[in-house]
């Protein structure tokens, strides 16, 4: 995979690669790209902010100066405490959302009373 490949793929005008790897895969990868970019969603952890979801968005700039390729949002979970204590399916003390609406209803009250459980 040369740099013209990889910009063969993520770029509409760029023209097409001195390489082996056929017209037909190529053009595969290039309608798969263009299928799933922009990205609408990233989600991490609270903990990759300061480096790997920071770089992430970096990239996506440099990448692509119109912003039409750029990610759509980006969101970091983790920032909850109950009991002083993190949220997660291994403390015990985290419900899935259908465990949520189960008990507590689909209302817009459920997010307040979730948190409280």
């Amino acid at each position: 995979m040369s740099k013209e490949v990889w910009d063969y793929i993520f770029f509409k005008t760029a023209p097409f690669p001195k390489t082996d790897i056929s017209k037909e895969k190529l053009d595969k990868l290039k309608e798969e790209f263009e299928f799933w970019y922009p990205v609408d969603l990233r989600v991490s952890g609270k903990d990759l902010v300061p480096n790997h979801l920071s770089y992430y968005l970096y990239n996506h700039v440099a990448m692509w100066s119109e912003r039409e390729k750029w990610p759509v949002a980006v969101r970091a979970n983790g920032h909850l405490l109950l009991n002083s204590e993190k949220m997660s399916k291994s403390t015990g003390n985290f419900l899935t959302l259908t465990q949520a609406v189960d008990k507590f209803s689909a209302d817009g009250k459920c997010v307040l009373t979730c948190l409280s459980f």
